[in-house]
């Protein structure tokens, strides 16, 4: 199941490009990675609708290109 920080991260919402603690940082490259991985092993990817609701939000309310982040 993919949550919305990773999805912000993953869509590179502006201001939202990491997440996770300071030990167990997580950026584009690192969720890119993951997920790309996880596609080649057949895994089933489970995007709730939640996530993509406050994603949404995330966008809406985000500082700097929004067009591009919501593309």
């Amino acid at each position: 199941m993919i949550d919305t920080s990773i999805l912000c991260v993953w869509l590179k919402v502006p201001n939202m490009d990491t997440c996770g603690s300071d030990a167990n940082r997580w950026d584009f490259d690192h969720v890119n990675s993951k997920i790309e991985t996880e596609i080649q092993q057949g895994t089933r990817m489970i995007l709730p609708l939640a996530t993509i609701i406050e994603t949404g939000n995330h966008i809406a309310q985000a500082n700097g290109d929004r067009y591009k982040a919501a593309q």
